[in-house]
């Protein structure tokens, strides 16, 4: 346990908050003073939505903080500290959005983001700690790899999750529902899903402490995503879109790389890691090659979400989902030198 371990994981959600309040970042503009009298006063609308997401968006960083305070100082220090932080974050972004001609600065919503941040620390707090997130942060230091690098990994895992938010983008595969067809190469979209998902579940193994459960963790995981595709395909998706990111192919993609993953399950953990590697890029090569892409502004028009922020979540969750395979074999290489480092220091007599 060293003072910078949940560093990475702070960063991460900061940067993910700060893309989220500063798109689309251009055009610029100089504050007028109307802006600034809006930004201190109470404004005229303030819709359920937007205080919601403003509150859960700083749950997570609330949590973080919290963790990397928790290394150094007393838990009411660490707590202070990470509320300090996230309003000091949240009124430094709220004051940029005064420069950003389509985004619209308001002191409230640092009163919200400081709200959800306190939520996320008190985790750490009386029963809640008790009962969820001491046993959790047990489970963890048990089954997965220790320190930073099941930090990682798990940083890793929660950004595709986010990415499925988005019911607009397709399961395991590049581009959207909404891009012009390739039917005649939809084989290969599959083949490409059929590596994604094998690489994917070779990624959670080498998560795992000794390697065992990784086809239930896999499942698991898997259903909770399907399970977030369904329910935010029916809030925010048009309803003719609502089912076609996944098909009868996509399906029997998905089957096919688990199918494939339960005999390479067995293998060493260098074994497991080289084949990760390799599949999760060829997967996501060939999605990129052969998947349908649509414009930006065609690809909003998927979305029946009346809220403003829409092209904000539909831009980040897009922009995670393409990135996450490359994302993942950066992190993979990395691990790989790593082992292969310590094996012949192990092998010295």
């Amino acid at each position: 346990m060293t003072p910078s371990r949940y560093r990475g994981s702070l960063v991460v959600w900061a940067l993910l908050i700060a893309y989220a309040s500063l798109y689309p970042f251009l055009p610029l503009r100089i504050p007028s003073g109307d802006a600034v009298a809006a930004f201190l006063s109470r404004p005229r609308y303030l819709t359920g939505a937007d205080i919601a997401l403003n509150v859960i968006a700083y749950v997570p960083l609330g949590a973080f903080a919290t963790l990397y305070f928790r290394q150094s100082w007393a838990r009411a220090a660490a707590i202070a500290r990470a509320l300090a932080f996230a309003l000091a974050l949240s009124f430094l972004l709220e004051a940029v959005q005064l420069f950003v001609a389509n985004r619209v600065a308001q002191v409230y919503d640092v009163i919200a983001n400081g709200t959800g941040a306190l939520l996320g620390a008190m985790a750490f707090v009386g029963p809640v700690h008790a009962l969820a997130t001491g046993p959790l942060g047990d489970v963890r230091e048990r089954i997965v790899i220790p320190g930073a690098w099941g930090d990682a990994g798990l940083v890793l895992v929660m950004l595709w999750l986010i990415a499925q938010l988005n019911p607009a983008l397709p399961f395991f595969g590049a581009g959207n529902i909404g891009g012009e067809g390739r039917e005649q190469l939809e084989v290969l979209q599959w083949t490409a899903v059929g590596m994604s998902i094998c690489g994917f579940a070779l990624f959670l193994s080498i998560l795992l402490e000794s390697g065992r459960g990784s086809l239930r963790a896999t499942l698991a995981l898997l259903s909770v995503a399907l399970w977030l595709k369904f329910a935010t395909a029916a809030v925010i998706l048009q309803p003719h879109f609502a089912e076609e990111w996944m098909s009868t192919g996509r399906i029997a993609g998905i089957a096919a790389g688990l199918l494939v993953f339960v005999p390479m399950r067995k293998l060493d953990v260098m074994g497991r890691l080289y084949l990760a590697l390799v599949l999760t890029l060829a997967g996501a090569l060939f999605s990129k090659i052969f998947g349908a892409y649509s414009g930006m502004e065609e690809f909003l028009r998927l979305f029946r979400w009346p809220h403003g922020q829409l092209a904000t979540f539909a831009t980040l969750t897009r922009y995670i989902h393409e990135t996450w395979p490359f994302a993942a074999v950066v992190f993979m290489v990395a691990r790989f030198i790593r082992l292969s480092r310590r094996a012949p220091a192990r092998m010295a007599p």
